[in-house]
């Protein structure tokens, strides 16, 4: 191979890498792997402990004594979440979508589930972003939202001032599933 064509194709195969790299960003799950020390920490499955909100000096349980949820933080910067009040009412008909008014207002009061992706914004200020792509309350689909996050063993601290009943901070415990 002559000179020019070997200059040549090394020229295409450096203009070939720099595009991949402009165009095919990495995936998350490299910058997860990058994660700090938070990033790391939250990764896995949480049980939770307890749920209340805070508002005008007011506690009130969410999802009332004894909540059941469980969280998911993936490797790759996604999570799951989803919290239930201990008992729902079972619907009569057996079928969920022919619950009657009473069943679904229940079960829409007592229930909440939120799917995403997060980010870890500050390790040293415990921030994490999510960013909400679906959830059971409508009106945070689509939002950025901020939580403080803390880890200490097996347990997991959480404060949101982004409350779904429209007002207050929302502050639960999570312990790690095993």
């Amino acid at each position: 191979m002559n000179r020019s064509i070997q200059w040549m194709v090394l020229a295409l195969f450096v203009v070939a890498a720099f595009t991949a790299g402009v165009f095919f960003k990495p995936p998350d799950t490299l910058a997860q792997k990058k994660a700090g020390a938070l990033g790391k920490q939250i990764q896995g499955s949480w049980i939770l402990v307890s749920m209340y909100n805070e508002q005008d000096g007011k506690k009130v349980d969410v999802f009332g004594p004894n909540p059941k949820g469980l969280w998911i933080f993936t490797p790759d910067g996604s999570f799951s979440q989803i919290i239930t009040q201990a008992s729902l009412p079972k619907f009569a008909s057996n079928n969920r979508t022919k619950g009657t008014v009473e069943e679904n207002q229940a079960v829409v009061q007592g229930t909440y589930a939120v799917f995403g992706k997060y980010k870890v914004a500050s390790d040293k200020e415990q921030t994490v972003n999510i960013h909400i792509v679906g959830s059971t309350f409508p009106n945070f689909v689509d939002q950025d939202q901020k939580r403080t996050i803390t880890v200490s063993g097996d347990e997991l601290k959480v404060t949101n001032p982004s409350s779904t009943l429209g007002g207050g901070t929302n502050y639960s415990v999570w312990k790690r599933s095993k």
